[in-house]
């Protein structure tokens, strides 16, 4: 198999301070997994799903936009030792750093607002946590979340919904018909609007968002997603979509919490 052909590699514990010159050919990589590189500067420009300890994992939410295609970033075997695993937990964690990280950037740099792209059009983030940060406002304890969105929810500064599950994944338990890597364990987040029942001609709007982690232990973690509303839907009045609704597909779900992102929220 020659270089530019490699999708997938792992670096681990590796103690490089740069990538050789010769990661600008892998032209077709998808999977970098760089847990315990305490060293590494910066990751390749074509990355798109990294599975790294937090010190670089922040770095790389924070210059999302010098990255592309990456799209989905995974907190590996991170152990969180300082926060408290409680349901009601209060005050700042390093996930509510991570995604206020995440969301302080701008968002049209970060995700390309558009269906025809072979950029990232939606992002992902997984931690090894129990409990959702208090500021999702929208909440729910059930297999999946379904509410009633507000009354002209949609305006000219609405950018998208940001969502997030508590659900058990690790230990590479993915289904063996998926095609993904058997290192890996994959779900997916699946998005809805659905429209007024009096208005049932108008399609269901329906986007997925894949979450993975390479832990190597099965247990509770935090996934987040972020997903736009996307500049080329073909919809008159956008406010006609009065419900929302997400599940996870195989998983196990304790918790739920979804956000709408307004610019200059």
């Amino acid at each position: 198999m020659s270089l530019t052909s490699l999708l997938e590699l792992n670096l681990s514990r590796n103690k490089f301070i740069y990538f050789p010159d010769v990661f600008s050919r892998l032209s077709h990589l998808r999977y970098l997994n760089i847990a315990h590189c305490q060293e590494l500067k910066e990751l390749p420009q074509n990355i798109e799903e990294l599975y790294v300890e937090d010190f670089l994992a922040k770095e790389s939410i924070a210059k999302l936009w010098m990255y592309p295609r990456l799209n989905l970033v995974s907190f590996t075997n991170y152990s969180f030792d300082q926060q408290s695993y409680t349901e009601e937990s209060i005050g700042s964690s390093i996930s509510d750093e991570i995604l206020s990280l995440f969301l302080s950037n701008n968002m049209d740099d970060v995700i390309l607002p558009t269906l025809n792209s072979d950029h990232r059009v939606t992002c992902s983030i997984v931690f090894p946590e129990r409990a959702i940060p208090t500021w999702f406002i929208h909440r729910s304890v059930e297999e999946k979340i379904l509410f009633k969105l507000p009354i002209n929810w949609y305006n000219d500064k609405f950018k998208g919904f940001a969502i997030c599950c508590v659900t058990l994944m690790g230990a590479g338990v993915c289904s063996p018909n998926s095609r993904l890597s058997g290192k890996y364990d994959y779900a997916f987040i699946n998005a809805k609007l659905i429209c007024n029942d009096h208005l049932k001609d108008l399609k269901v709007i329906e986007k997925e968002c894949k979450v993975g982690t390479a832990s190597r232990t099965y247990g509770w973690c935090v996934c987040f997603a972020y997903i736009p509303l996307y500049s080329s839907l073909q919809v008159g009045d956008i406010n006609q979509y009065s419900l929302f609704e997400a599940s996870i597909n195989g998983c196990i779900v304790r918790q739920w919490g979804v956000h709408l992102i307004y610019q200059d929220e």
